[in-house]
């Protein structure tokens, strides 16, 4: 018997958050309200199915021709505005109306009759045949039932509704019984630690940075790892990636079999961790990196992290970049800083955008071996990669880990994004205003 196909709805909370008190603003008392979700469909799997808003609409009183608390319809103008600026362009409807009372809401014969009508009208009346989606929730948004129809509109699925920046599944018997390695860390809640067991992050470097950042989540309960990178082991290596050995790089072990040696040690069974031992260009790197709740960047390339941010962009995945660097002042003192950055998933700024990449050395590295020679001829790039300490590479990890931490429990709001610099020997962490990464014209973003 094949297993039934999931399908979710995926809100970022801040989105929802202003969806959510735009509908409350739309009623005066208790009447029923709408509003729209715009999406992108991403099929992560044969079996699994996203539905990522792109944008939505909350109707103001003046484009409805009848509303109360037991119905409402929409004006013809404002409705014919939707079909011809959203569905007209290929993406699919999610539709969200509120019945009265509090508690688990149910739909409606009208519902039920008027949807079906609507999916098979705009499944018939567009070229790309967008879906319908619809959800009905309390007076009080807080509780809620979603479903996707047919084109046909004639029956209709189930559709689990997501709204935070990770969607992982509830094990019952995860929640009967919980892991004893994990008890100290039940401070943090029972819940948040089995989002944590089932969390799937996908790790792009698997390097100086990227080695200790697996092995400290790993310890805090993350099991499920996508790890992309094509280098293998080298004695110059072995300052600062815990656990490596002489022998590991006599026997030329990828960086990815290392890491995933490291993560097994933790979790001897119950662990699922997929090597990928190419470039993030690879398209299977690309196809497993879509499947992840999270991507992690932790390269020493501008090229990595820039392929990193658009699969992060286009699948609308949380994304937290890693990195160090250390150089030399005159009196020959060092300054060593790391970075870590969060771009929100909403939308304002990305790693471009914000200048945290350098699109010009992201051209160079992407290059041909002969143009990497001619560039490097003219000193446009070194050809000496950075100087790089274990400490320095752990403060940038566990920060990372940190901040992973607190967007699972929610007491870090990343809404408008992270960008944090530690510089030493100050030993400052800077705080950047991320107002001033923000640019309305970046290619990528926006």
């Amino acid at each position: 018997m094949n297993k039934p196909t999931t399908i979710s709805f995926h809100v970022p909370p801040k989105m929802w958050s202003e969806f959510q008190e735009s509908m409350l603003k739309s009623r005066m008392f208790n009447e029923e309200v709408i509003g729209f979700f715009f999406c992108q469909r991403h099929q992560v799997s044969k079996r699994k199915i996203r539905y990522i808003p792109k944008t939505w609409v909350v109707p103001s009183p003046d484009c409805y021709e009848h509303q109360s608390a037991t119905g409402l319809v929409l004006t013809q103008p404002f409705h014919s505005f939707l079909l011809e600026n959203y569905l007209r362009v290929g993406l699919d409807v999610v539709h969200i109306h509120t019945h009265a009372g509090r508690g688990m809401p149910d739909f409606s014969y009208i519902d039920d009759r008027y949807e079906s009508e609507y999916a098979q009208f705009i499944s018939s009346g567009f070229p790309q045949k967008p879906r319908l989606i619809s959800g009905v929730f309390d007076e009080d948004f807080q509780s809620c039932q979603f479903r996707m129809w047919d084109r046909k509109g004639r029956k209709f699925e189930k559709v689990q509704f997501c709204n935070s920046l990770f969607e992982v599944a509830t094990n019952e018997n995860d929640m009967n019984n919980p892991d004893l390695m994990f008890a100290r860390q039940k401070i943090f809640g029972e819940a948040n630690q089995r989002l944590l067991n089932e969390l799937k992050v996908a790790l792009i470097g698997c390097g100086g940075i990227g080695s200790i950042f697996a092995e400290l989540l790993g310890r805090l309960g993350v099991k499920n790892w996508v790890l992309v990178d094509p280098d293998r082991l080298e004695t110059l290596n072995l300052n600062r990636m815990p656990g490596a050995t002489q022998e590991m790089v006599e026997q030329r072990w990828h960086k990815v079999h290392y890491v995933k040696h490291l993560i097994k040690r933790i979790y001897s069974e119950g662990s699922c961790v997929k090597t990928i031992p190419t470039s993030i260009e690879s398209e299977l790197a690309r196809q497993e990196i879509a499947t992840c709740d999270l991507i992690v960047v932790a390269t020493d390339n501008h090229f990595s992290r820039k392929m990193a941010q658009e699969i992060a962009l286009e699948y609308m995945r949380p994304l937290v970049c890693l990195g160090t660097h250390i150089d030399m002042k005159q009196d020959h003192t060092p300054r060593m800083y790391c970075r870590v950055s969060v771009p929100p998933m909403g939308g304002g700024w990305c790693l471009m955008c914000g200048n945290i990449i350098s699109l010009q050395r992201a051209a160079f590295e992407s290059a041909p071996a002969e143009i990497h020679q001619m560039v490097g001829s003219v000193g446009y790039i070194e050809g000496v990669n950075d100087p790089a300490v274990f400490w320095l590479n752990s403060i940038c990890a566990s920060t990372g880990v940190g901040v992973i931490h607190g967007m699972v429990s929610g007491f870090l709001n990343v809404d408008s994004g992270i960008d944090w610099v530690y510089e030493f020997p100050g030993s400052d962490w800077r705080k950047t205003n991320t107002e001033y990464l923000r640019s309305d014209d970046c290619f990528f973003c926006c």
